[in-house]
């Protein structure tokens, strides 16, 4: 990788929007390092890096919780990096209309770098909401994994919405929105 990319430090005024991160040179690393990812071991470990990264992970780190939220984010986010293969511009594409972006405009290492960027924000948002939600053994982790993961991606990613009402016969069955609520079905 370039030292561009860890170089990047770019000016922007953002608005101060409730789930927003601010830019934390944190962030802005971890970013580049998902970038760097050559495979999914490697996206497993950087996984593991993360929970330890942040004050939010490490309440979730060595918990019941961890083992469902690494499966969980490497089926939901692995997809959308250069893993396993795939086309670049397809991936981008996929990426941003995950993450509700707009990337017209930016070169391809900006590009790269921002869905990257939203990926790390994804993953701490997940922590923050896991660590905020009470009890660890209050119930099912898996279903308590879940349940955040839909929390984080009403605000975050709300493509992943979108993508999962499109897949009928999940593991659990299948959901629907309906206005504000979520309806389970076949569960």
């Amino acid at each position: 990788m370039t030292s561009r990319l860890l170089a990047y430090r770019p000016e922007m005024e953002l608005p101060d929007a409730p789930g927003m991160l601010p830019l934390q040179e944190d962030a802005l690393a971890l970013a580049a390092q998902l970038l760097e990812l050559q495979g999914p071991a490697q996206f497993d470990a950087f996984l593991a890096h993360q929970l330890g990264a942040t004050a939010a992970g490490q309440q979730v780190r060595g918990t019941p919780l961890e083992g469902p939220l690494r499966q969980l984010l490497g089926k939901v986010v692995a997809p959308l990096l250069p893993l396993h293969g795939g086309s670049p511009q397809a991936l981008k594409r996929r990426a941003a209309a995950i993450f509700g972006m707009e990337l017209e405009g930016l070169s391809p290492e900006d590009k790269e770098f921002e869905l990257a960027r939203q990926v790390v924000h994804l993953i701490d948002a997940v922590n923050t909401a896991l660590a905020q939600d009470g009890v660890l053994g209050a119930r099912d982790p898996r279903a308590r994994v879940d349940t955040a993961l839909l929390q984080v991606a009403r605000r975050v990613a709300p493509g992943l919405l979108r993508q999962a009402a499109q897949m009928p016969g999940r593991d659990g069955g299948h959901w629907r929105r309906e206005g504000g609520h979520i309806v389970v079905l076949d569960c």
